[in-house]
């Protein structure tokens, strides 16, 4: 099975503890490509071709990527209005995604519990992803159940909880590669 894992968190490498661990625990499952939007895309200018050929390759689609005001970063939905194009992924000609299963992997600031009705963000997480999962079946891709991890925000000299957060987000991420993995056995 081939794996596509589309990360986007704007400052990956120098700040995000969780979602870098995240992928780092990734990293040796065989067939996996790992694609950072921001790294690849810093000004926005997405290599449409690109990213359609890779999309094609993968059998797994799985979206990484932190919740920002209540849906995905910016350049995330950017690829999305980029890529996802009539006559590629949906339209009479659009096929090329049909099949293909789409994961959602989210880390959340806070508390899992707190995304819930009359809870601090006021909806469930499942409320909020409804969009991508519109998506997913626009384009004839099977959604899979979301994975989400929360309590990942750490904020230097305020929470002195770094390596709490880098722990959680490891023990995550093994649970991230055990469920890709048990989707390489199922047809």
């Amino acid at each position: 099975m081939k794996t596509l894992v589309l990360v986007a968190h704007k400052h990956l490498a120098t700040s995000s503890i969780a979602n870098q661990a995240i992928v780092e625990s990734l990293n040796s499952i065989e067939g996996l490509e790992i694609r950072d939007l921001y790294q690849l895309y810093p000004d926005f200018k997405i290599d449409v071709a690109n990213e359609q050929q890779a999309l094609i390759a993968a059998d797994l689609v799985i979206f990484q990527f932190p919740i920002h005001w209540y849906s995905v970063p910016g350049l995330l939905k950017e690829w999305m209005d980029q890529v996802l194009l009539y006559g590629f992924a949906y339209g009479s000609s659009g096929d090329k995604l049909k099949g293909k299963r789409l994961l959602i992997s989210t880390t959340l600031g806070g508390e899992i519990t707190s995304y819930q009705v009359g809870g601090h963000n006021n909806f469930r997480l499942e409320t909020l992803l409804t969009p991508l999962q519109q998506t997913a079946a626009f384009c004839g891709m099977h959604w899979l159940s979301p994975m989400a991890s929360g309590n990942m925000l750490y904020i230097p000299d305020v929470v002195n909880k770094k390596e709490e957060v880098a722990q959680r987000a490891r023990a995550y991420g093994v649970a991230l590669k055990e469920r890709i993995q048990a989707l390489e056995t199922v047809d």
